[in-house]
């Protein structure tokens, strides 16, 4: 009798013991998750503060041209650049909606974080090729040439631009890929 009581309770332990695995299993799961999903939402929020930032200064462009006296070809390069920023913002809010755990295999999300990795390896070479062109069309533009005082506050505000953005670039895009991919490689080890 003794010895089928200890069976009957060994069972139950081994029962409770095999819950509380799948219950631990599937807290480690949720966290990782959530830390991944945060990431992402981080930079969707770099995103909407990017499209929020540009359209400011869309509204923000003409009053300032009330008060200065600014060429219709910079007024021209501005209203053709800064929609297109917008817009490539709003996809990328887009894109990044597409990563999506519930719905999507491991595999799709692997390749997402792939072609996601690659597009930021675009945008950081082809930023500073098109802020300086961007940079150089207006300082021909309204002439900043004849003066070395402009000419040195222009190449400082170039300058700080850049740094500004590749500590963007470093501390929000690529660390936050950076978290998405370490979470992927730990559901992947879960599963």
């Amino acid at each position: 009798m003794e010895l089928e009581e200890l069976k009957n309770q060994w069972n139950l332990l081994s029962e409770q013991l095999k819950k509380n695995e799948i219950i631990n299993h599937e807290a480690i799961k949720r966290m990782i998750e959530k830390r991944t999903l945060s990431a992402r939402d981080r930079l969707i929020g770099a995103n909407v503060i990017a499209v929020f930032v540009l359209s400011g200064m869309l509204f923000l462009f003409p009053l300032a041209a009330t008060r200065v006296i600014i060429r219709q070809e910079l007024l021209w390069m501005f209203y053709i650049v800064f929609p297109l920023l917008i817009l490539y913002s709003l996809w990328n809010i887009h894109v990044l909606y597409k990563f999506n755990l519930a719905t999507r295999t491991l595999l799709e999300l692997h390749r997402w974080i792939l072609s996601y990795k690659r597009r930021l390896r675009i945008e950081i070479w082809c930023t500073p090729f098109l802020t300086l062109g961007l940079f150089i069309s207006v300082f021909l533009i309204h002439h900043h040439y004849r003066n070395l005082l402009m000419v040195v506050f222009d190449i400082l505000m170039l300058s700080v631009g850049m740094m500004a953005g590749y500590i963007c670039y470093r501390y929000v895009d690529k660390r936050s890929v950076d978290e998405i991919e370490q979470g992927m490689k730990n559901l992947q080890d879960l599963e």
